[in-house]
């Protein structure tokens, strides 16, 4: 679901903007490493539980929870500088209000 939804992502970001498409291929590419995980954890089920598999699962893991916390922390950093620029409007607009400043 998650590489379709990045496809589509990809598709309408592409005309829209080139931020767009990047994000639907960033997701595509989070959906690809949680499809690879799931493989890797179905062969584990099936076969007993070798090492090599459990490595490769959570090499797929671990590649897709650096992505989604690099994500995270620049979606964190987006809002504080939404917050920073909102207040430094309000002040803004509240000086040009006063009846002082005619």
């Amino acid at each position: 679901m998650t590489v379709i939804f990045g496809v589509i992502s990809a598709i309408a970001g592409l005309f829209a903007f080139i931020v767009g498409a990047i994000l639907g291929i960033i997701t595509i590419i989070l959906g690809l490493k949680l499809r690879g995980a799931k493989k890797y954890a179905d062969q584990i089920i099936t076969s007993g539980g070798d090492s090599t598999q459990l490595n490769m699962l959570f090499m797929n893991l671990n590649t897709y929870f650096k992505i989604q916390g690099v994500l995270i922390i620049i979606n964190l950093i987006m809002i504080a500088l939404a917050i920073f620029f909102g207040i430094f409007a309000g002040v803004a607009s509240m000086n040009m209000m006063s009846p002082n400043s005619f």
